[in-house]
């Protein structure tokens, strides 16, 4: 259990490392000081107001990550994350200004009916993968395609509330909004939002299905080794769609934040760079609930804190820099602690084969 612990923060460590020593680089060749510019970064990242935006903006992340990781532990890749959250997000919007039920009743319907958008989407994929053995990465990234015009065109002849450049969904009223978790009382954006709850929900629920239950294990199965699991009477088919549907159901859930607690409607603000930060968070936890929460609030810390740097005269690009070495680097982080585990097994096995062989010679 350490072992798998240490394993798992090594990966963010090492990808985090990476990533600075990188941005450093720019930065020295660009005639910048690299120690002023993360001195800065840090002084307002650990701001309170600074703390709790990076707090609320890592939950998107964490469960983009989380729905990545699903489709990772079943050998797939759902590249569509991004489609399905916002076609989601789209539905979950005109839910919460839609339904006549007061907040208890309207904010549980307005999460399951965005999930249930969400795995509708992710089936696509998925049926055409076992029906027409078309690459689920390929099918994917063509329906985030195909989510932009729809919603395009569902937001300008059906949804749309107001004329001219008002081109979104009704405003949200407070009986359709997620209430704040808890407000620090510091000033403005220092409020805690409860999706917080919703994310860690979404992270225990991850944990205990794929590692902890008969389901996660003939997912795992599945996914290593098809033939045995076929051999075995799992139905590979069954466990990608089962698959895909959930991590489909998971990024449904990746909008709704910004939809429910900060634009109180579906419009042109909603982020579409969610997707390949919460991959990188995926690999920079290595599928773990906590490394991933780890990873997701590392990369929402950084993208905060370089929103400082224009103000003192240093490149606001580093944080993009930052943030671009990190998802190449996570890659790299993921396989050096692959490799290390592998080894610490291997010599780990090594140790307690020697002294079996050695009494067994004694024996003879």
């Amino acid at each position: 259990m350490m072992r798998r612990i240490l394993v798992t923060a090594a990966g963010p460590i090492v990808s985090i490392l990476l990533a600075l020593g990188v941005t450093a680089l720019f930065l020295t060749a660009g005639g910048y000081s690299a120690s002023s510019a993360f001195e800065v970064m840090w002084n307002y990242g650990i701001e309170p107001a600074s703390l709790v935006s990076s707090l609320n903006n890592a939950v998107p992340l964490y469960l983009a990550a989380v729905a990545g990781a699903f489709a990772v532990r079943m050998g797939l890749f759902n590249i569509g994350v991004d489609g399905q959250y916002r076609m989601a997000a789209l539905a979950g919007a005109v839910a919460a200004a839609s339904l006549p039920f007061p907040l208890a009743i309207r904010l549980p319907l307005t999460l399951l009916i965005s999930c249930v958008i969400g795995a509708i989407w992710a089936l696509i994929p998925a049926l055409l993968k076992i029906y027409r053995g078309v690459n689920e990465v390929i099918t994917s990234i063509l329906l985030n395609a195909i989510a932009t015009t729809i919603i395009a065109v569902l937001l300008s002849h059906v949804f749309r509330s107001g004329g001219g450049q008002n081109t979104g969904t009704r405003i949200i009223d407070q009986g359709g909004l997620m209430p704040d978790l808890v407000d620090l009382g510091l000033g403005n954006q220092t409020s805690i939002s409860a999706f917080v709850i919703v994310a860690l929900v979404v992270g225990i629920l991850y944990y205990l299905v794929i590692d902890r239950s008969v389901f996660g294990y003939s997912l795992r199965v599945a996914a290593r080794s098809p033939e045995a699991a076929e051999s075995a009477g799992i139905s590979v088919n069954r466990k990608i769609v089962q698959a895909m549907l959930i991590s489909g159901a998971i990024a449904g859930l990746v909008g709704l934040p910004h939809i429910l607690s900060v634009a109180g409607r579906f419009d042109g603000t909603l982020p579409g760079d969610l997707m390949f930060t919460g991959l990188a968070a995926t690999l920079l936890g290595r599928q773990h609930p906590i490394g991933m929460a780890l990873g997701a609030f590392v990369l929402a810390f950084v993208e905060r804190s370089a929103q400082v740097l224009g103000l003192v005269q240093l490149p606001t690009e580093v944080g993009q820099v930052f943030l671009a070495v990190v998802l190449l680097s996570s890659a790299v982080g993921y396989w050096l602690t692959e490799r290390a585990d592998q080894r610490i097994a291997l010599w780990q096995a090594v140790k307690r084969r020697i002294p079996t062989a050695a009494r067994e010679g004694v024996t003879r």
